[in-house]
């Protein structure tokens, strides 16, 4: 989502490669960044001015239920486009979430409360450890894309809308 974003803003002012591990349109090409070696080919033929890490799992649920695959992918993932940004002494972009927050307000301290708050956060700190040249922007809630790429939680509540179920599941433990 974030990425066809990146994407429509960019095109027609710079060359691009776009990558996912999900290619349905033709601007994309395939790369699972989990996959050092791949990861570093990539990027390394390409030559980028700037490496935009964006990708990540973002769904709460899925998060919840699959930590080490996404520890995988968004903190150990990180470890590669941190060494690729320096090897090629470019600038990291790097997406972290709103989400390190727990909501309190006390001071706005992070405290991650779940996996995909904790494996975002871990991400940001090898980021701002570890890479040369970088920054890290902390997305709120996002939304749109339509509903192939958008599982967030507008989206999640039309469609249940649109299968006519009379009861919706949401969460009841957000302020």
């Amino acid at each position: 989502m974030l990425g066809e974003a990146f994407h429509t803003q960019f095109k027609d002012d710079y060359v691009l490669k776009c990558t996912d591990k999900d290619v349905n349109v033709d601007w994309l090409s395939y790369l699972d960044f989990r996959d050092f070696v791949a990861y570093k080919k990539d990027v390394l033929e390409f030559k980028p001015d700037y490496l935009f890490h964006l990708g990540a799992y973002t769904d709460l649920e899925f998060c919840e239920q699959n930590a080490d695959d996404t520890y995988l992918t968004n903190t150990i993932s990180v470890e590669n486009a941190v060494y690729l940004a320096n090897e090629l002494d470019i600038p990291l972009l790097y997406i972290s979430t709103a989400g390190i927050f727990d909501g309190k307000k006390d001071w706005d301290l992070p405290n991650p409360l779940g996996v995909y708050a904790r494996s975002k956060y871990m991400g940001e700190r090898y980021v701002v450890e570890n890479a040369r040249r970088f920054v890290v922007c902390r997305a709120g809630w996002m939304m749109g894309s339509g509903p192939s790429k958008d599982k967030k939680f507008i989206q999640k509540l039309m469609k249940q809308l649109k299968e006519g179920k009379k009861e919706l599941f949401i969460v009841n433990d957000k302020d």
